[in-house]
């Protein structure tokens, strides 16, 4: 079990006296982006009944077209669909490296982030954490310790009292899993999985408001996987967080959302509860999705 010391000052978003449901932590509306020059008939000859989204007209490539949805205090978002279907370029929309064409991010109170200055998006940042498939995508340093590269991001943070930071960047990393003679290893000596335990405890020392995963068990063996899942399966649960997961694989997806959105051609085909989706998919391409998945 975490302990409350591992995660002193992580936001309750939790209004135990309110009758209604709270709203939404995260509000994504109409989010839209093309890579090329585009022209007028871009959204015409591509998505569901042109089969590509790919423009024939101009070559431009309709990655996500209009997406839109939701996602609330502790919950888990999955976003899943073929490659190619518009999942990376949405979450890095969603991550701020991308400034999508149209459409609105709003996060807690703070306004549209998509139309921040290049500035303010950097500070801004910490609203929205994304966990990477590698370290190296997610700015670790490979040659320093586990406990520095947390201890990095304290820093970045203000602290400055060594014990303090040690302190807190052990008991994070504890709570992950890492054992304490590994804290001190350079981070390139881990394993994938391992490497995302720090990626996790980084997120912790200043718990993001949007936590984003990135296909968090690609390339792990299955009882890595699992062991992965438990981890992060806690950790989104003691957020306040609101957390998108992207993944090809829907037995992860299955595991840790509540509820799923299925991209095709850049474009959401159904969302709703992840269980409804995936036992009783009402779209011909999540049916074709799932039933691949189970052949």
């Amino acid at each position: 079990m975490m302990t409350a010391n591992a995660f002193d000052g992580l936001a309750d978003w939790t209004d135990g006296e309110s009758l209604l449901p709270p709203p939404p932590l995260v509000s994504v509306r109409g989010v839209s982006h093309r890579f090329g020059p585009g022209c007028d008939r871009c959204v015409e000859l591509t998505g569901e009944e042109a089969g590509t989204n790919r423009c024939h007209a101009c070559g431009s490539v309709v990655a996500v077209h209009d997406a839109s949805f939701e996602v609330g205090s502790r919950e888990v978002l999955g976003v899943v669909g073929e490659s190619g279907s518009g999942k990376t370029t949405l979450l890095r929309c969603l991550h701020l490296d991308l400034v999508p064409d149209a459409g609105s991010m709003v996060v807690g109170q703070q306004e549209n982030m998509f139309q921040a200055t290049a500035a303010h998006r950097e500070l801004r940042r910490s609203t929205v954490v994304m966990v990477h498939q590698n370290a190296l995508a997610a700015g670790l340093y490979p040659r320093l310790a586990a406990e520095s590269n947390v201890a990095e991001r304290l820093l970045g943070g203000g602290a400055r009292a060594f014990t303090g930071i040690h302190a807190r960047a052990t008991d994070l990393l504890s709570e992950l899993g890492l054992q304490p003679e590994r804290h001190t290893d350079a981070l390139m000596t881990f394993s994938g999985g391992m490497q995302q335990r720090v990626q996790l405890a980084r997120a912790l020392v200043d718990p993001p408001q949007l936590l984003l995963l990135d296909e968090p068990t690609t390339g792990l063996d299955p009882s890595v996987q699992a062991d992965l899942l438990d981890v992060v399966q806690r950790v989104t649960e003691t957020l306040g967080s609101a957390t998108v997961i992207v993944s090809h694989d829907l037995a992860v997806v299955r595991i840790l959302a509540s509820r799923i959105v299925v991209l095709h051609h850049g474009r959401i085909v159904e969302q709703g509860v992840s269980e409804q989706i995936l036992e009783d998919p009402q779209h011909p391409y999540t049916q074709l999705l799932v039933s691949s998945r189970l052949t």
